[in-house]
C-alpha cells in the first residue's frame, strides 16, 4: 500500500512520541514524493520512478492518445516482464501499448529488481526478476528478487494506488498479465490482492502459492506453449544448458484456481485441433471463469504472429504462435470485470 513507500528503513528506534511524529512526517514526505512521481501524466509514454522500501523502483505507463476517458474511468492493465526482461522490452515483445491505444486502456509496465541494484539491468549480466513466492525456481537463484525477499506485492499494490490517485481508473477493471517469472508474479498479485485485481492473464508461468479459498472471485486465463522448455505442461525436468531443475506441471494451475474460486474442477473442452487445445472451468456461482489455452508446437516466447521473437529457438523453444496472446488475454479481461 502507499504507506509502504518509505524513507525509514534505516531509522533507529526512538521514544514513542518523537518516533510517531517523525514517522508521520517521513510518511507524508515519502507519499508526496511518490505522488509527484506520477503527477502530470500525459497522453503517450510516461516514465515513473519512486522510492519504495529503500529501493528505487520504476515503471512505464502508457496513456491513450486518441481516446477520451470513459465515464466509468480508464481500464488498467499491468504487464509484468519475465526474468531478465524490462518494461521497455516487454512493451516491444507484447504490443500491449498498441492494444491500449486501440482499445482505450491504460497500460502499466513495472520493472522488477536487478541482481546488482547499483548497475543498469541487463538480460545476461544483471537480470531483473520478481519475487513470485517461489522458494525454488529457475528465476530464484543468487541475487534474485525471491532470494532477497523483495516486497513486490506491496510495490505493485502501491503503484496501482498511486496511478489511480492521479488518473480516474475504473476499479472494476484492473487487470494483471505476466510472462514467465512475471506470470508467477501476476498469479501472486491476483492471489494476494483479489479485492483489487479483476482477472489475471499468464503466459508460460507457474502458480507457487498454497491454494486456499479466495475471498473474492478473480478470473484466470492461462496460455502455455506445448514445447516450452521452462514451463513444461506435465512438469519434470526444465531449463536449458546448465540451468535445469524439476518443476511442477504448468497444467495444474487452472484446476487449482477453479477450486479456489468455487467452480467445478471438471472442465469443458472448447477446442482441439492442430493448433490449440482450449479448456474452460466454471463459471463459478458468481460468474468467475478459468480458461487454459495450449499452443501446440510453440515454446516459451510471448505468442505474437508476425513478430520476431526476442530470444533464439535454442533458448526459448520454437516460435509457432497460433494466436496473439495480447489480444486473447484482453478479450478475456474485457469480459471479466471485478464481480463485487
Amino acid at each position: 500500500m502507499a504507506g509502504k513507500i518509505s524513507l525509514l528503513s534505516s531509522l533507529a528506534p526512538l521514544p514513542s512520541r518523537v518516533g510517531c511524529a517523525l514517522l508521520g512526517i517521513c510518511f507524508l514526505t515519502s507519499f508526496v514524493m511518490a505522488q509527484k512521481a506520477v503527477r502530470n501524466l500525459r497522453p503517450g509514454k510516461n516514465q515513473i520512478s519512486i522510492e519504495f522500501e529503500g529501493r528505487q523502483r520504476s515503471a512505464l505507463l502508457c496513456l491513450p492518445v486518441r481516446h477520451s476517458m470513459p465515464e466509468s474511468g480508464w481500464p488498467l492493465v499491468l504487464m509484468l516482464h519475465g526474468a531478465g526482461g524490462s518494461s521497455a522490452n516487454v512493451i516491444e515483445s507484447t504490443g500491449w501499448d498498441l492494444l491500449g491505444e486501440a482499445e482505450g486502456v491504460v497500460t502499466l509496465f513495472p520493472n522488477g529488481t536487478p541482481r546488482d541494484e547499483g548497475r543498469p539491468e541487463n538480460f545476461w549480466r544483471n537480470p531483473q526478476t520478481w519475487n513470485s513466492g517461489a522458494t525454488e525456481s529457475l528465476s530464484s537463484g543468487r541475487g534474485s528478487a525471491a532470494t532477497k525477499q523483495v516486497n513486490d506485492v506491496d510495490f505493485l499494490d502501491s503503484l496501482i494506488r498511486l496511478v489511480w490517485g492521479e488518473l480516474k481508473i475504473d476499479r472494476r477493471r484492473i487487470y494483471v498479465a505476466g510472462h514467465s517469472n512475471g506470470a508467477g508474479m501476476a498469479y501472486r498479485l491476483a492471489f494476494e490482492r483479489p479485492g483489487m485485481v479483476a482477472a489475471v492473464g499468464v503466459m508460460a508461468g507457474h502458480f507457487f502459492q498454497n491454494p486456499r479459498e479466495m475471498r473474492l472471485d478473480v478470473s484466470l486465463i492461462q496460455l502455455l506453449g506445448e514445447r516450452d522448455p521452462f514451463a513444461p505442461l506435465e512438469g519434470g525436468d526444465a531449463g536449458i544448458l546448465w540451468l535445469r531443475m524439476n518443476v511442477p506441471p504448468a497444467l495444474n494451475a487452472p484446476e487449482t484456481w477453479a477450486r479456489m474460486i468455487g467452480a467445478s474442477i471438471r472442465h469443458d473442452t472448447l477446442q482441439v485441433d492442430r493448433d490449440l487445445v482450449v479448456l474452460r472451468w466454471g463459471p463459478s456461482p458468481t460468474g468467475a471463469e478459468v480458461k487454459s489455452i495450449q499452443i501446440l508446437g510453440h515454446g516459451h516466447g510471448w505468442p505474437r504472429p508476425g513478430h520476431t521473437p526476442r530470444l533464439p529457438e535454442f533458448l526459448a523453444g520454437p516460435d509457432r504462435p497460433a494466436i496473439d496472446a495480447t489480444r486473447e488475454i484482453w478479450t478475456f479481461f474485457r469480459a471479466h470485470p471485478r464481480l463485487d
